[in-house]
């Protein structure tokens, strides 16, 4: 694989726990809250505000991490009421200000190339199926494991996933929760690029670059077509999934689901 030079990170090109490096025509939004990347309406926003400021001087875009996770999905250890009983009454308000941010990414005017050298769970994975292109390490894995935590899918996961594997493939991994191997992903044409351990990173920014070559009016049109209408449907998809998620966070299933996995152990679920 050759080796792409880049530009020196500019200083002023960090917004938070989201760096910007430039290579040429694309630039390069790295999550930056190792080791997880834990996601939450700061969090997005920042990353949403980097691929925006970017777009207007590049012909492409990366996403990529530092850490052991690209992103492990919303952090339920920090400030959750996780009690049924004292769910927050704002919870469709605070999830709705999330996924305005996530309709602000599906709403980028350039190719984006999502690079995952960890794993992706959760918001994660509605991260890279946001993206035009995904590229995997191997020795990665993806999860759509909100049943298992007791809540419904979100951030257009239960519209995006189907569009990227069919629906059946996408029923299976909503209905389950299952872990998913790279291997996996890219039997499912759940991914685009299957690479070595850690060159995600660095496959991404190729394709990125070829991308830049390429003459940007007539890119711009293609996407345009091959998205048509993708953004609104994708915010249609989460107003349903945040009804369903704020009847399902004050449940006793959702309270077990996340206990569970803080404290790794299976759930026992009651239907309740």
């Amino acid at each position: 694989m050759n080796t792409v030079n880049h530009e020196p990170l500019d200083p002023q090109s960090a917004l938070g726990d989201v760096h910007i490096e430039r290579h040429g025509d694309v630039s390069v939004i790295v999550l930056n809250r190792p080791p997880h990347n834990f996601l939450d309406v700061t969090f997005l926003t920042a990353i949403v505000d980097a691929l925006e400021s970017s777009q207007h001087s590049s012909r492409a875009l990366v996403i990529a991490s530092s850490g052991k996770s690209f992103c492990a999905g919303a952090n339920f250890t920090s400030g959750s009421q996780l009690d049924p009983s004292s769910a927050d009454k704002d919870f469709q308000s605070q999830a709705r200000s999330l996924y305005r941010q996530a309709e602000r990414l599906f709403r980028v005017e350039i190719p984006i190339i999502c690079a995952l050298d960890g794993p992706a769970v959760g918001a994660g994975l509605g991260i890279a199926l946001a993206c035009d292109i995904i590229v995997m390490g191997k020795d990665t894995w993806m999860s759509a494991n909100f049943v298992k935590l007791g809540i419904h899918p979100g951030f257009a996961i239960s519209h995006t996933l189907g569009l990227r594997i069919g629906p059946g493939k996408a029923s299976e991994m909503l209905l389950t929760g299952k872990r998913v191997t790279s291997v996996e992903a890219m039997e499912l044409g759940l991914i685009d690029r299957l690479v070595g351990s850690g060159n995600a990173k660095q496959s991404a920014l190729e394709i990125a670059l070829e991308i830049a070559k390429a003459a940007p009016l007539a890119v711009s049109k293609t996407r345009a077509t091959l998205r048509s209408g993708l953004a609104d449907q994708a915010a249609r998809a989460m107003e349903r999934e945040v009804v369903a998620q704020a009847e399902l966070v004050t449940t006793q299933d959702c309270f077990e689901g996340i206990s569970a996995m803080l404290t790794k152990r299976e759930p026992r679920f009651e239907g309740r």
